[in-house]
């Protein structure tokens, strides 16, 4: 009896290898592309980052062994820090504007039907499908100080100009920017969340006597808000990730280095080829996003 018992552990165990090894096989392609393109960068980042530039003697500056000298220096770096506080500062205007507007417009298409609110959609949603470098251009032309139609229909109303890329407006001209981007993605992203409530819930709610109003303000809202959360972490990583509308700006007008931590970060390692402190840059950055994150996701969790 113990013999047959073995034997058929054993068999168990021979089928539960062959099934192991076959989802390993599927999941090689990934893997190899995951630690070729993910992980080895990262590691590699983190080894850079151990070391620093240094003169000895005569001659150009050396890399030589560091420790965690260039992470003293990046919390230190008030560039860098500015960069973060430009950031923070842009989420806390931005961010809220533009899932306001995407769900406002959801809401508005959801009442909708139609050839007319298909045709809405696919408007809002058109700026997301443009290159972000592109979009950057196109707004570039619009708030070029001698070229802007704004500037010019101003000027036509006696009213001045506004050079859109001053320090003092620069932020909230690449809010602009970031705004007409993405509030159609995380609009059809409600959207779908909206079409996906049960129909007999609204008809319950009428029946019951309830106004629009009333649907929207304790149904449809309510039943969106774990997607709006999902929006809201999205937009704050990307917010983190702030590049390319600064660095496509950058020839069109005064745009200050440590604008923003990545185009900080981007100009360390490409002009001043500084590769072990842009390491250490971008390895703070990766915490600083995932602490955010972390705290965000706990924060929904305790909800």
């Amino acid at each position: 009896m113990r013999e047959v018992l073995n034997r058929g552990i054993w068999a168990d165990t021979l089928t539960l290898m062959r099934y192991h090894k076959t989802a390993l096989l599927f999941l090689t392609p990934f893997l190899t592309v995951f630690v070729a393109f993910y992980l080895a960068p990262v590691f590699y980042a983190i080894y850079l980052s151990l070391f620093i530039r240094k003169r000895i003697g005569i001659g150009p500056p050396k890399e030589i062994f560091g420790g965690l000298e260039n992470y003293v220096r990046a919390v230190q770096d008030s560039d860098f820090l500015n960069g973060l506080k430009n950031i923070l500062l842009f989420g806390i205007v931005q961010i809220p504007v533009m899932l306001g507007l995407a769900i406002l417009i959801a809401l508005l298409l959801d009442q909708s039907r139609g050839l007319f609110a298909r045709a809405c959609r696919t408007v809002y949603f058109l700026p997301y499908t443009i290159p972000t470098a592109i979009g950057g251009l196109i707004w570039g032309y619009m708030y070029s100080r001698h070229l802007s139609p704004f500037n010019q229909i101003l000027n036509g109303l006696h009213l001045g100009t506004i050079d859109f890329l001053s320090p003092a407006v620069l932020l909230f001209s690449i809010g602009n920017i970031v705004t007409w981007t993405w509030t159609g993605y995380n609009m059809i992203t409600l959207f779908a969340a909206l079409q996906n409530i049960p129909k007999d819930i609204f008809e319950a709610a009428r029946v019951d006597g309830a106004s629009t109003w009333n649907i929207v303000r304790y149904i449809k809202i309510p039943l969106v808000i774990p997607t709006l959360q999902l929006c809201l972490i999205f937009s704050v990583i990307g917010t983190s990730q702030l590049f390319t509308e600064a660095f496509v700006m950058r020839p069109l007008g005064y745009v200050a280095d440590n604008i923003t931590p990545n185009l900080y970060l981007y100009l360390t390692a490409a002009r001043d080829a500084n590769y072990a402190y842009a390491g250490a840059l971008a390895i703070v950055m990766a915490v600083v996003i995932f602490a955010i994150s972390g705290a965000f996701l706990r924060r929904i969790g305790s909800r």
